[in-house]
C-alpha cells in the first residue's frame, strides 16, 4: 500500500468515527427523553402512592389514639387486617412489563429506520 492509499483509507475511518458520533448522540438525546419521562413518571406514581398511603396512616393513628383513651380499662387494641395479594397486581406488574418492552421495540424501529434514512444520504 502506498502513502497516498493509506491518506485516504484514514480520511474514510475519520468520516466513519464522525458520522457514528452524530449518530450516538442523536441516539443519546432520544434515550436521556426516555429516561427523563420515565423519572418523571415515576415520581408521579410514588408521589400518589405515598398521598394515599399516608391518609390511611394518619387515620389508624387517630383511632388508635382515641381507642386507648376511651378504653383505659381493656388492654385489647384492634389490630388492622393483613392485606392479602390479589391478582390485579401481578397482572398490573405483567402488563406494564409488556407495555414497556413494546414501547423499547418500537423506539427501537424508529431508531433504525433514522439511522438507514441518514446513512442513505
Amino acid at each position: 500500500m502506498s502513502k497516498s492509499d493509506l491518506k485516504k483509507q484514514a480520511e474514510d475511518l475519520e468520516k466513519q468515527l464522525d458520522h457514528q458520533l452524530v449518530v450516538l448522540k442523536e441516539e443519546s438525546v432520544s434515550w436521556a427523553k426516555v429516561g427523563g419521562a420515565v423519572v418523571a413518571g415515576s415520581m408521579l406514581v410514588y408521589g400518589t402512592k405515598k398521598l394515599f398511603k399516608g391518609g390511611k396512616k394518619k387515620k389508624h393513628k387517630a383511632k388508635k389514639q382515641k381507642g386507648e383513651q376511651s378504653a383505659s380499662s381493656s388492654d385489647h387494641v384492634k389490630q388492622p387486617k393483613a392485606k392479602k395479594s390479589s391478582l390485579a397486581g401481578s397482572l398490573g406488574k405483567r402488563l406494564f412489563m409488556v407495555a414497556l418492552s413494546l414501547g423499547q421495540a418500537k423506539l427501537v424501529d424508529v431508531l433504525s429506520k433514522q439511522a438507514n434514512d441518514a446513512k442513505k444520504k
